[in-house]
């Protein structure tokens, strides 16, 4: 009987560091850093081209599509222009941002944040949209930006207490075909 309890840790080891070994991490297979969430959100930085920050200070600016794919997003309803530099056939995707209103005392509710590329008075993308969209843009032609759907938080209240608000940013994609 002592020789089974003398034996049953030493088997106990052997089947913990003599199993065949298991590759564990987020993404099996792909390894970068070597911590699975830093390999996991740097590629997801990956996949997502960096945006241009439309914000209150540069809305008055007209933000440059360039080769490639460029991507404009923004946590606030300002309007924006943008202007390609040379005339081609561009595919445009959107995602809508989202604004939660939340407290303590109350369910949360949600709001879409819409972006819509204009020229003139037409509608031409919006992220209303969830399929993928080709166009031809010119470039010296101005084009613009307009969001919709944010609220003002300070309008909404709980049990008689002020909400918080958090928004998460719309994104426009453009890719030159």
């Amino acid at each position: 009987m002592q020789k089974i309890h003398f034996l049953f840790p030493f088997l106990v080891l052997c089947l913990l560091f003599c199993s065949p070994e298991e590759e564990k991490g987020i993404i099996p297979g792909t390894k970068i850093t070597g911590d699975p969430l830093a390999d996991a959100l740097l590629l997801g930085v990956l996949a997502n081209p960096p945006c241009q920050m439309l914000t209150s200070e540069n809305a008055n600016t007209t933000l440059t599509i360039g080769e490639g794919q460029t991507s404009i997003c923004s946590t606030q309803l300002v309007n924006g222009s943008i202007q390609v530099q040379t005339t081609a056939v561009y595919q445009l995707s959107a995602t809508p941002g989202k604004q939660t209103l939340s407290s303590s005392r109350c369910n949360s509710t949600y709001f879409d944040f819409h972006i819509t590329l204009k020229e003139g008075n037409s509608d031409l993308f919006s992220s209303g949209s969830p399929t993928q969209s080709q166009f031809t843009l010119e470039s010296g032609k101005r084009y613009d930006l307009a969001p919709t759907g944010l609220v003002d938080s300070s309008l909404y209240q709980c049990q008689g207490r002020p909400v918080s608000s958090s928004i998460t940013p719309y994104r426009i994609n453009f890719r030159k075909l």
